[in-house]
């Protein structure tokens, strides 16, 4: 299986939650949750489906729109609602330095 970039967006969601002080989640008994003003996300670290994120995945659920979703996981996935830009400026402006 050839190698596959890192997507953008789960590159920045993973500095996000480390600048909150996340680590080891593929030792957490299930997935680490954080949020932002607007968005609740789930990252999970383990080989299997958990609470409906993907294995090695994210969950991002917009708080209060209509549609606001990004699923996906190290490879890619599927933003609805904002565009994956706008989705990753928002994670790149929330991140503690």
């Amino acid at each position: 299986m050839a190698d596959q970039p890192v997507s953008e967006l789960f590159s920045v969601l993973i500095r996000w939650a480390t600048s909150l002080g996340a680590e080891k989640i593929s030792e957490l008994p299930g997935v680490w949750q954080g949020e932002t003003a607007d968005w609740s996300v789930k990252i999970n670290g383990h080989p299997r489906e958990i609470d409906d994120v993907p294995p090695y995945g994210y969950l991002c659920q917009h708080k209060t729109a209509f549609i606001g979703i990004a699923l996906g996981d190290i490879n890619g996935g599927c933003v609805m609602g904002p565009s994956e830009a706008e989705l990753i400026a928002h994670f790149k402006a929330a991140t503690n330095p």
